[in-house]
C-alpha cells in the first residue's frame, strides 16, 4: 500500500479577453462559486469564496490554452492552492504548464492514496517541485482554508489499489448557506464507502464524478445529495458513452437540472449567495489569432523543433505552447518571447544542449514511432502541427 506523507516563469496568456458574462467567476467574497471550465472530456474547477480560489484539477495538456484563457479572462493570477484529486492525465495533465507559468501558486495538494504511478513520478511532486514547493496529501477528515466556510474532504477513505479513479479526492463545500459536492472521478465503489460512512449530504451542486460515464452516480448517491444542480465535465465525441443515458435518467429522477460543459463555450458557472443558487453558461471572447508563425522544421535525432514567422510583422509568442502528441510532454514559451518577421527559433531539449530556448526534458521527440509537434497559440488554439 502506498500513503505519502510529505515528500519558474511565464506569465499568464497574452490573450486580451473580455468576460460577457459581468462579475462571473469574481463572485463576490460572499458568494460561493464554481467554474466547471470546458476542457473536453476532462476536469478543471475554480472554486471560489471568501477571497480565496482554488483550482481543482488541470485538465489535458492540449487544453491548457482554455485554462490559461480562461484565469485571465476572470483576473485569476493567484491560486491559492491546487487540489488534484487523483493522478489520470485528463485531471493532471496541466500541471506542467500551470507550474511553467507566472501564476502563483499558495499550495499543491493531492490524494494520500495512489495506484498508477511511483512517488517519482507522481504529476502532483514534479510541478510543486519545479516551484521548490511540496504537497500535502489529503484524505477524509482533512480541511483547508475557506474563508467563513468549510472546505473539508470526505473521500477517499481508504486505498484503492486496482483502480485509481476511487482514490479520487471528494470535496465537501460549504458557504453562502449552500452546499457544493465535487467528485473528481469517484466511481461507485467509493460511493458507497462514503455513504456507509454517512459522509453524503444534501447539496446544492454536484459536480457528477467520472464525466457522468455509468459507473458512477448510482441512485442512492444521487438521493443522498439531491442537488439542485449537476454539472457533468465532458465531451461526448471524444467519449461518446459520456454523459451516460442511465446517469441522466437517475440525475433528473432526484429532480437535479443538468449542465453539460460541452454545451458552453467557457464552461458552467455555478454561484451561491444568500442560499440561492444561480447557475449560468460562462464565456469570454478571444482576440483574433496572430497568423504567419509554423513549425517549419522538426528533427527527432537532434531532438529539436523550429518555429519560423512567416509574416509581415513580429509576432509575440508569449504563452505558445508545443505539446509532443505522444508523449504529452509541453513546453511554454517564456514571457517575452517575440519572433520578427522572417526570423526563426529553435526550441532544443537538455538531449539536444543547444537551442534559442532549451525545454527542460530529454529525449522528447520519439525516433522511430510518429510523434507529431503540435503548436498552440496562448488561447489554446491549434496553430500547426508537424510530423
Amino acid at each position: 500500500m502506498r500513503i505519502v506523507k510529505s515528500l519558474s516563469t511565464l506569465l499568464l496568456s497574452v490573450c486580451l479577453l473580455t468576460p460577457i458574462l459581468p462579475g462571473s467567476a469574481e463572485g463576490g467574497d460572499d458568494a460561493l462559486s464554481l467554474l466547471t471550465l470546458n476542457v473536453g472530456k476532462a476536469d478543471c474547477l475554480l472554486l471560489r469564496h471568501g477571497g480565496l480560489t482554488y483550482m481543482v484539477d488541470t485538465g489535458t495538456a492540449e487544453s491548457w490554452g482554455a485554462v490559461s484563457a480562461a484565469l485571465r479572462a476572470n483576473g485569476i493570477t493567484r491560486l491559492d492552492g491546487v487540489i488534484l484529486t487523483h493522478t489520470d492525465k485528463d485531471h493532471a495533465g496541466g500541471l506542467p504548464a500551470l507550474a511553467a507559468s507566472g501564476v502563483e501558486v499558495g499550495a499543491w495538494y493531492s490524494s494520500a492514496y495512489y495506484c498508477e504511478v511511483t512517488e517519482k513520478k507522481h504529476p502532483a511532486i514534479l510541478a510543486a517541485a519545479q516551484r521548490g514547493q511540496s504537497v500535502r496529501w489529503l484524505k477524509a477528515g482533512d480541511s483547508l482554508p475557506f474563508g467563513d466556510g468549510t472546505l473539508r474532504v470526505i473521500g477517499p477513505t481508504v486505498l484503492f489499489e486496482d483502480k485509481e479513479n476511487n482514490n479520487s479526492v471528494v470535496l465537501l463545500a460549504e458557504a453562502a448557506g449552500g452546499r457544493m459536492l465535487l467528485c473528481g472521478d469517484m466511481e461507485e465503489p467509493e460511493e458507497k464507502l462514503l455513504l456507509a460512512a454517512g459522509a453524503v449530504p444534501n447539496c446544492d451542486v454536484l459536480k457528477v464524478g467520472h464525466h457522468g460515464e455509468g459507473d458512477a452516480t448510482c441512485r442512492k448517491f444521487a438521493l443522498a445529495v439531491m442537488p439542485e444542480a449537476a454539472v457533468i465535465s465532458t465531451d461526448s465525441v471524444a467519449e461518446p458513452d459520456t454523459p451516460d443515458p442511465k446517469v441522466l435518467s437517475v440525475l433528473r429522477g432526484v429532480g437535479a437540472e443538468i449542465w453539460l460543459t460541452e454545451e458552453t463555450k467557457g464552461g458552467v458557472l455555478a454561484e451561491i449567495r444568500g442560499g440561492r443558487l444561480t447557475c449560468r453558461k460562462a464565456e469570454w471572447t478571444l482576440p483574433d489569432p496572430v497568423g504567419g508563425v509554423a513549425i517549419s522544421a522538426k528533427d527527432n535525432s537532434a531532438d529539436t523543433v523550429t518555429l519560423r514567422n512567416g509574416g509581415s510583422a513580429a509576432a509575440d509568442l508569449s504563452g505558445w505552447y508545443i505539446i509532443s502528441q505522444r508523449g504529452g510532454e509541453i513546453f511554454v514559451l517564456p514571457e517575452g518571447t517575440v519572433l520578427a518577421a522572417g526570423a526563426s527559433l529553435t526550441v532544443g531539449t537538455e538531449t539536444a544542449g543547444y537551442g534559442d530556448l532549451i525545454w527542460p526534458d530529454t529525449n522528447v521527440w520519439h525516433n522511430n514511432k510518429d510523434d507529431a509537434a503540435i503548436l498552440y497559440d496562448a488561447c489554446g488554439r491549434e496553430m500547426d502541427r508537424a510530423d
